[in-house]
């Protein structure tokens, strides 16, 4: 009986992590910089394209996480943009932040960079982050600042803050995922 139970156990065991392996992940490319990263194919909206009058390049995808409109969408977006190819990444961070910081309870909880281990693109600075939206929500935030060339990208993944703990894995390998193409 003790083997019926064992075989049956791996069995599970083993079917379980076929079906993990079997998510399938689509890449997105943002050619304007070069930076590639890796979403859920079924969970994620392709991405929504807007360009601006300065020549940059807003990249939105949405994820549902719940029925309902207001607390169940988690958000990602990549704005790209030209800057002076003389920007060092403190900079181009320091200066992005300032739209935040005015923002309801903005608080960074962490700061990371590629050595930490988080993600491994070069000229990249990430902030842990938490705000409230216009109707009191809180929201959890990832926010990397990266340079490539003369282009910058502010990369932003928003997830209500009472989602993100169910998300929190699926997001770091998001996070993981961000490679240069070269």
């Amino acid at each position: 009986m003790r083997k019926k139970i064992f075989f049956l156990f791996t069995g599970l065991i083993m079917a379980c992590s076929v079906c993990a392996q079997t998510s399938e992940y689509r890449t997105e490319s943002l050619s304007d910089i070069n930076l590639r990263f890796e979403l859920l194919a079924d969970k994620w909206s392709p991405a929504q394209l807007k360009k601006t009058k300065s020549e940059s390049t807003i990249y939105t995808y949405t994820r549902k996480l719940t029925e309902d409109k207001k607390t169940g969408q988690a958000t990602l977006s990549v704005l790209v943009e030209h800057i002076k190819p003389s920007t060092s990444i403190k900079e181009y961070a320091t200066k992005g932040l300032l739209f935040f910081q005015k923002q309801n309870g903005f608080t960074i909880k962490k700061t990371f960079v590629d050595s930490d281990g988080r993600f491994s693109i070069p000229y990249t600075i990430g902030y842990d982050a938490e705000y409230k939206d216009a109707k009191g929500a809180k929201h959890h935030l990832y926010i990397l600042y990266t340079i490539e060339f003369n282009h910058g990208a502010q990369w932003l993944m928003d997830f209500p803050l009472e989602q993100y703990p169910l998300y929190e894995e699926e997001q770091s390998q998001i996070i993981r995922s961000l490679r240069y193409e070269r």
